[in-house]
């Protein structure tokens, strides 16, 4: 089996969810508070990205935890994975529901944001300028 299928059907959107969150709060105790779990809980979830990707993903310091090479990597996949799947969840959003969605107008900064108040059809403070 190569690399790719062994990823692909054993990685967990919980375990790089947990990577991110880890590498943001700079340690896994914090983390672990973060996520309202304990921290046997996190290792877990590192040890089992690190075993399905093959590598080292974390430096464990006394100060705390940064990315490896290797878990910068994965980093910016997670968040490309869960930005694709958060506009993916919009679109599933706006399928079910034809009366809404989202527009987006660009100009240059001179337009005033008032313009846009005169666009609205729903509520004024779904309008962001």
């Amino acid at each position: 089996m190569q690399a790719s299928d062994r990823v692909g059907r054993r990685m967990k959107l919980h375990d790089l969810h947990v990577l991110m969150t880890v590498v943001q709060a700079g340690s896994m105790n914090k983390a672990a508070a973060v996520l309202s779990t304990g921290q046997s809980a996190i290792s877990r979830s590192i040890a089992e990205l690190e075993h399905t990707v093959g590598v080292r993903l974390l430096e464990r310091t006394a100060r705390g935890v940064e990315p490896t090479k290797y878990g910068r990597a994965l980093l910016e996949g997670g968040t490309a994975v869960f930005d694709e799947l958060r506009q993916a969840v919009k679109n599933i959003e706006f399928l079910a529901d034809p009366t809404a969605g989202e527009v987006r107008i660009g100009c240059t900064p001179r337009w005033p944001p008032a313009s846009f108040r005169r666009l609205s059809i729903g509520s004024p403070g779904a309008i962001r300028a």
